[in-house]
């Protein structure tokens, strides 16, 4: 976790798809200090597998999705 807070990459997104306590205590102790992850676009294509996924969506309620631009696909 950095000062400005926490990023997500795909690896976290199928871990919390996974149910994987870690990640999840990770999740919790983030949202309770008011520092809701972020999830940048891209990484969200990358980690969702198509069709209902509840348990990813209930994971990503929390979170910051951040738009991908042209430049940041770069």
């Amino acid at each position: 976790m950095t000062a400005e807070g926490l990023t997500y990459d795909t690896g976290a997104l199928v871990a919390a798809e996974r149910d994987d306590r870690l990640v999840w205590a990770l999740h919790r102790a983030a949202l309770s200090r008011g520092l809701p992850p972020t999830v940048p676009a891209g990484v969200l294509a990358e980690g969702w597998r198509g069709g209902p996924q509840a348990t990813l969506s209930r994971f990503l309620k929390g979170c910051h999705i951040e738009d991908l631009s042209k430049d940041q696909a770069r």
